[in-house]
């Protein structure tokens, strides 16, 4: 019975300084590199660097890229529309840690994004039909916004030493620069006016 109880609060003592130490390793590291693999599904690249200001504050840079085409199945417009649009983000987060000076738990943050769009499709007349040169070449046109994204987010952040896990939701509003939006489901998501959720699961390196 006495060699069991040693065995049992030796364990916990073990598995209590593991703890402990690996939570003040990763105090000691103020950088981290993450990058959102759900993205990746949707050929959207997302990379993040976040830098720990104080031992509850952090400032975190980002961008991102993607592209899509859109295929117009018809004999008479044998070219795709592109769609490609890049963006940079800058958040600022404060951390209500369950451990005094842990920059990991849940976190609140607000932050700044600016996106340029760009649709290089057909350009149509009045009667949406698509517009020839003199050669009998279909013209192509390339339309370009920007959109400015103020917003807030929440969430929870966890890591080993090394390895980080950052969860997050929030809302922005778009701000295009200019109207309409751009014509085809995820340019006109992205381009219009209004609010707009923003979610994700970021994985990174804490060095």
């Amino acid at each position: 019975m006495k060699l069991s109880l040693f065995v049992l609060l030796s364990a916990i003592s073990l598995c209590t300084a593991y703890a402990q130490s690996t939570a003040d390793s990763a105090v000691n590291r103020t950088n981290s590199l993450r990058i959102n693999p759900l993205s990746l599904i949707v050929a959207d690249v997302s990379v993040f660097y976040e830098r720990m200001l104080t031992k509850r504050a952090s400032l975190v840079g980002g961008v991102g890229f993607g592209s899509e085409t859109y295929e117009y199945h018809n004999a008479n417009t044998p070219s795709p529309r592109l769609f490609h649009y890049k963006r940079v983000t800058l958040e600022y987060r404060h951390y209500f840690p369950r451990r005094p000076f842990s920059h990991t738990g849940f976190y609140a943050g607000v932050y700044g994004r600016y996106s340029g769009l760009t649709l290089d499709d057909y350009q149509f007349d009045n009667q949406g039909t698509i517009i020839r040169d003199p050669s009998g070449k279909l013209v192509r046109s390339i339309q370009q916004l920007y959109v400015w994204m103020p917003g807030a987010m929440a969430g929870v952040q966890t890591s080993t030493p090394r390895v980080v896990v950052d969860l997050f939701l929030g809302f922005h509003y778009q701000l295009p620069t200019s109207s309409p939006p751009l014509k085809a489901v995820l340019p006109e998501q992205m381009s219009r006016k209004g609010f707009t959720p923003r979610f994700g699961l970021t994985l990174g390196y804490r060095f």
